[in-house]
C-alpha cells in the first residue's frame, strides 16, 4: 500500500513547476510514502526531479539524499550537511506519512457508519388490499448488509425484491427492500438488517396507524350507517303504531 504526495519546501501541495519563458528548465518535488497494513515499517522518500530526471532521492531507510550524477550528487551533500533539513526529513515520517497513513485507515479501511432504516407504504391502501412495503437502509459504511422481511416474527421470503447496493459518492452506501403482500388487520410486519456497525441486527416494524386511521374512519361510518338505518325503520315502525 503507498501514498503518494506532491511535496515542495517541506510541505503538502500539488505538483510545482519552475520554467523560464523559452521552456528550458523544470523542477518537480515529490513525497512519497509505502508502507504495510501496521504502518510500523514506514518507508519515506523525497524525490527532487529536474528536466524529467530523477537527481536526488531522499530515503528515510538510511536517512539521507542519495545524488543522481554530477548535479545530484553535488546536491545531495549540501542538503546531507544541512542539520536543520535532515531533522525535518525525520520528523516528517511521523508527521507526513505515519499521521496521513492513520487518518486513511481510519476514514476509509476501519470506518464504520450504522445504517438509518425506514419502513412505508409505496403508495396509500387499506387492509385487504395488495401493497407493496419498501424498507430503506440508508448512509451505512461498510457496504456489506443483509436485509429480511419478518410477518408475525417469521422470515418471508416471498414476493420480496431488493435493488443493487447504491454508492452514495460520499464514503456511504444505500439499499432499497419490497415485499408485496395484503396487509391483514393485527398482523406485524418489520424490517430486519445486519451490518458490521450493529451489534445485533436491527429491527424496524412497520406502522400501521395510518391503515388504523382508515380503519377505524370506515368503521365509524359503518356503524353510523347501520345507525341510522336502525333510527329511520325505528321511526317508521313508531309512526305506522302510532296512526294504526
Amino acid at each position: 500500500m503507498a501514498l503518494c504526495w506532491v511535496y515542495w519546501m517541506a510541505g503538502l501541495s500539488v505538483i510545482q513547476t519552475w520554467a523560464t519563458p523559452a521552456g528550458g528548465y523544470q523542477f518537480q518535488g515529490i513525497v512519497d510514502c509505502e508502507y504495510d497494513d501496521t504502518i510500523d515499517n514506514m518507508i519515506y522518500f523525497v524525490k527532487n526531479i529536474f528536466n524529467q530526471k530523477l537527481t536526488t532521492i531522499y530515503d528515510s531507510r538510511v536517512q539521507k539524499y542519495v545524488g543522481f550524477g554530477e548535479f545530484g550528487i553535488r546536491n545531495a551533500d549540501r542538503y546531507n550537511s544541512q542539520a536543520w533539513k535532515m531533522a525535518i526529513r525525520k520528523a516528517e515520517v511521523e508527521t507526513i506519512c505515519r499521521y496521513s497513513a492513520r487518518f486513511f485507515k481510519l476514514s476509509t479501511l476501519e470506518r464504520i457508519v450504522p445504517p438509518i432504516v425506514k419502513v412505508r407504504l409505496t403508495k396509500p391502501s387499506r387492509y385487504g388490499e395488495l401493497s407493496m412495503l419498501e424498507c430503506s437502509v440508508l448512509g451505512f459504511y461498510p457496504q456489506e448488509v443483509r436485509v429480511s422481511w419478518l410477518r408475525d416474527g417469521l422470515e418471508t421470503t416471498t414476493a420480496v425484491t431488493s435493488t443493487d447496493t447504491l454508492a452514495n459518492g460520499d464514503w456511504s452506501y444505500q439499499l432499497h427492500s419490497y415485499l408485496e403482500f395484503r396487509p391483514q388487520r393485527g398482523e406485524s410486519v418489520s424490517c430486519t438488517v445486519e451490518h458490521p456497525s450493529l451489534d445485533e441486527p436491527l429491527e424496524v416494524v412497520w406502522d400501521t396507524s395510518g391503515l388504523d386511521a382508515k380503519w377505524f374512519k370506515m368503521a365509524i361510518g359503518v356503524c353510523s350507517l347501520f345507525i341510522g338505518v336502525a333510527m329511520a325503520i325505528g321511526g317508521g315502525v313508531y309512526y305506522w303504531w302510532k296512526n294504526r
